[in-house]
């Protein structure tokens, strides 16, 4: 290549040679030598480096990794996989979080079940109707839910109720006294075994494990040993006669059975009929009152026809039931065991989602030896449980409702503001000391993420307008009426 811009080659004048034999000639001033610096000048040009027109090679300073940490400007990468459904934005990095509790197992987690701790306003029921619901039945799940927190817009039902009608579906509705739905305690779908019988415990409860949480629960503390056995045997008596009779059993034969014990059984036992019938008179008197009063007409008769497990998304709504006494808890467990025993004998299960609002209801309570069985077998027939708590105080310590919180791989912890609540956080979650301050100061919509053992992150949730409009838990809050609308109107335009 010809260099147009190259002048042409002259001889050099005397004065010119001259001037550059005495500048190779005069070393650099004195004050001006820089012994400590190598002048990478790729030639011998000892003006050129007085002058500074070369890059100075300064010898390097003795440093650890700890301080030359900042000299490493990589790029950070996404905390989770490409593979799963999107969750929202990982505030460090910028990356999309993406995440699926059942298609991360066994790959980075044990197990599928989530556990989502937050204040009341945090965002975290947004995090359930949208990551727990909606996106996993684009995907073909199926979405299970108990709904304990009343809508905003009509108090008189969950807030689950208007996505469930925009699926297509109608919210399965408990109410005392009748007039809604019921669940039998002993459905054909839910194993009649007793707890003799059992072998294994990678079935789901059964029948007789059911009764016995009920019976407790309504009793306020454990069944004796001879109460125990008045009601095992009036069970079984009950599970005769209603075949005798070619009808579907219910919890009051096992009550007419414990009044009014068969004398064969007696027999067998090598006692009274009184003595067989004094054992289980306390126990039969309370299951009485309940079913007349507190469960009137949710677990007293046969399965209605409304209790079933559609694809798509099924809503249990139990917002009606009281907070005070065990109505609620007994109910929702129910729900559990029937849901779970109806997975387990199905031949065509689809993946399933079963999320629970308000679970400190469930694990609060003794029914939480039932939940923790059904969760033991959830693996074998697909299922991934959700658990919505307020705070980690919501979980008595050293019980089975703390087992089945730490058996919990994805957890999601939203604002807590009181410093005692985000402290208990980060010890039940093993969460390092930096996520303390990190807790109290969450701002709405924003939480910490645990995924196995993976160190946490700190995500921002995000939603489109369809699901927006779908989670928005503030209308009661928020609304205003067509009047001051229409007042705000007439105060514009004048």
């Amino acid at each position: 290549m010809i260099n147009i811009f190259a002048r042409g080659s002259r001889k050099p004048r005397k004065s010119a040679l001259k001037k550059n034999q005495l500048a190779k000639a005069v070393p650099a001033p004195r004050t001006e030598q820089r012994p400590d610096i190598t002048w990478d000048a790729g030639r011998q040009t000892r003006k050129g480096s007085r002058y500074g027109l070369y890059d100075p090679a300064p010898e390097g300073a003795i440093s650890t990794t700890r301080q030359a940490e900042v000299s490493n400007l990589a790029v950070p990468w996404s905390p989770t996989s490409y593979k799963g459904l999107l969750f929202g934005i990982d505030l460090e990095s910028g990356w999309g979080v993406m995440h699926d509790p059942i298609f991360a197992y066994p790959h980075t987690v044990n197990n599928a079940n989530v556990v989502v701790i937050g204040d009341i306003g945090s965002a975290k029921s947004s995090a359930g109707k949208t990551w727990g619901c909606l996106r996993p039945m684009i995907i073909g799940r199926n979405v299970i839910v108990i709904d304990k927190k009343p809508s905003d817009s009509n108090p008189e039902e969950g807030e689950y109720a208007e996505l469930c009608r925009y699926q297509g579906g109608e919210p399965v509705t408990f109410k005392i006294g009748g007039g809604g739905s019921c669940i039998n305690i002993f459905d054909p779908s839910i194993s009649a075994e007793t707890e003799e019988d059992s072998t294994t415990g990678e079935t789901p409860p059964s029948q007789s494990m059911l009764l016995r949480a009920v019976a407790e629960e309504v009793l306020g503390r454990p069944i004796s040993p001879r109460e125990g056995k008045a009601l095992r045997t009036a069970h079984r008596r009950a599970l005769k006669d209603a075949a005798a009779q070619q009808i579907t059993p219910t919890i009051r034969l096992v009550i007419h059975r414990m009044i009014d014990p068969a004398e064969e059984d007696s027999t067998y036992l090598e006692i009274s009929k009184a003595t067989l019938r004094e054992w289980g008179y306390d126990v039969a008197f309370e299951l009485e009152r309940f079913v007349e009063e507190d469960l009137a007409g949710m677990i007293d008769n046969e399965t209605t026809k409304d209790v079933k497990l559609d694809d798509g998304l099924t809503v249990f709504d139990v917002s009606q039931l009281p907070e005070n006494g065990p109505a609620l808890a007994i109910v929702m467990t129910v729900i559990n065991t029937w849901m779970t025993n109806r997975l387990f004998k199905a031949k065509n299960r689809r993946q399933t989602h079963f999320v629970v609002e308000e679970a400190w209801h469930l694990v609060q309570t003794s029914v939480a030896k039932v939940i923790r069985r059904n969760q033991k077998v959830s693996r074998a027939i697909g299922l991934s449980n959700w658990f919505f708590f307020h705070h980690v105080s919501d979980i008595p310590a050293g019980t089975d409702a703390e087992a089945i919180i730490k058996e919990c791989d994805t957890v999601l912890v939203y604002q807590q503001k009181k410093a005692p609540d985000a402290r208990a956080a980060v010890d039940m979650f093993d969460l390092p000391a930096s996520s303390y301050p990190t807790i109290l100061n969450l701002t709405t919509g924003t939480c910490l993420m645990k995924i196995g053992n993976e160190a946490p992150f700190e995500v921002k949730h995000l939603r489109s307008d369809v699901e927006t409009l779908l989670t928005d838990t503030d209308k009661a809050l928020v609304a205003r009426t067509t009047s001051e609308k229409e007042q705000d109107h007439v105060l514009h335009t004048a």
